[in-house]
């Protein structure tokens, strides 16, 4: 049986106190509600502003610094009559004093002779001026010469077809061709050449490669004249590439340039030619500066059979060039890839790849020799390379390519 005196009460709240409680809940979130409508909450919006930071491009530093390329243009080459009597057999011989004319990246020379199989006699060739070299010659020509210009007005003397296996025989045997004896032929006027150059480090080391240029040659010599449009032909090559003009003309054994040839001469000039480098006279002649660029009338004779002093001494045209190697340069030296493949292939190449025409700075020096019968050409000695300079008033000329650089 349980005590209820001793039984703990049962807690009751007191009515008073929660009502209290209830009234003050209500009366804080009344407050809190206040407040808040009062003092609202501001959000900034507007716009975030960051300190500007330049973005510099990160710029490749190219391998090379310029390109450069160094080339002998010399005049008349011809290994028949009296060369090949003096040589003996010895096919090196005429070629043998080439070193003694300095190092270049090219040799270029003008062809004298046809090239076939046909047998002339020396004497028949004193007899008739009429000329041939044998094949047995192409091995050694192209060691020196791997450039030839035929736009030379011999290279007819065994007929046309004694032409077209010259040049057959040229091209198989690997060289690069210009020209035509036959100018009218426009095809063969204007060829894209495949020049060898040096990639230059800035540490002056450097690197082979090739840049395609064009070469337009014109045989203006005895029988031809320009046609309507010829010369004309130059300016589309321009547009687009580097030219440089040769040709054939002019009166013989003269020391000053005739108007026909300094009419041709100038017009290349005018449709875009860089230089014209000129020859056809067996002796040399004279120089000029035309809107700008260098003209030459007439190399005179390099390897060839003739006495007399002029028609002994030579001169040799060295065009340096330097081009500066950047991004598009790099484009022009892929292209020259596609040259050396198929010569005309590299235009279109060009032009698909938006390549812009290169520019280049021509360095020029004239390198006297001396040769003729029963002597082996070699660089002049002082009075030679004097009386060289002085057939092609090459003082005032130089003169006057140094006034534009001012």
């Amino acid at each position: 049986m349980t005590n209820n005196s001793t039984r703990k009460p049962k807690f009751r709240p007191n009515a008073h106190i929660v009502i209290f409680s209830v009234f003050l809940l209500i009366g804080a979130v009344v407050a809190g509600y206040i407040i808040f409508k009062n003092h609202r909450l501001e959000i900034d919006v507007s716009p975030v502003t960051t300190k500007s930071v330049d973005i510099v491009p990160v710029v490749k530093k190219l391998k090379y610094s310029k390109i450069s390329g160094k080339y002998l243009f010399s005049g008349t080459v011809m290994m028949g009559r009296g060369v090949e009597l003096v040589a003996k057999g010895d096919l090196n011989q005429p070629f043998s004093g080439m070193s003694t004319l300095g190092s270049y990246d090219a040799n270029i020379g003008v062809l004298e002779c046809p090239i076939t199989s046909n047998k002339i006699s020396y004497q028949s060739q004193v007899d008739t001026l009429k000329f041939n070299c044998g094949p047995e010659w192409l091995p050694v020509l192209k060691k020196y010469f791997p450039i030839i210009d035929l736009s030379s007005n011999h290279l007819y003397d065994m007929g046309k077809s004694g032409f077209d296996e010259t040049v057959n025989r040229l091209n198989d045997s690997g060289f690069q061709v210009v020209g035509n004896f036959n100018p009218h032929i426009e095809n063969d006027n204007c060829k894209v050449v495949s020049m060898p150059v040096r990639l230059i480090t800035e540490n002056a080391k450097s690197d082979s490669s090739h840049i395609p240029i064009v070469m337009c040659s014109y045989n203006y010599k005895t029988i031809y004249n320009p046609s309507p449009g010829e010369l004309e032909s130059i300016q589309k090559w321009s547009k687009i590439m580097p030219v440089i003009g040769l040709m054939n003309g002019g009166p013989e054994y003269q020391h000053t340039a005739g108007a026909a040839q300094m009419d041709v001469a100038h017009k290349m000039i005018d449709y875009g030619a860089d230089v014209v480098v000129g020859n056809g006279t067996h002796w040399i002649q004279n120089t000029e500066v035309y809107k700008g660029k260098l003209i030459e009338y007439s190399m005179g004779n390099f390897i060839f059979d003739q006495l007399d002093y002029d028609g002994r001494i030579a001169l040799n045209l060295s065009i340096e060039m330097t081009i500066p190697y950047d991004n598009n340069a790099s484009v022009w030296i892929d292209v020259a890839k596609a040259c050396v493949a198929k010569l005309t292939a590299c235009t279109d190449e060009a032009l698909k790849l938006n390549a812009s025409k290169l520019s280049p700075k021509y360095d020029f020096k004239i390198v006297g020799s001396y040769g003729g019968s029963g002597k082996i050409a070699t660089l002049a000695n002082a009075q030679q390379q004097k009386d060289v300079e002085e057939r092609a008033n090459w003082a005032q000329t130089v003169a006057n390519l140094e006034s534009l650089k001012k």
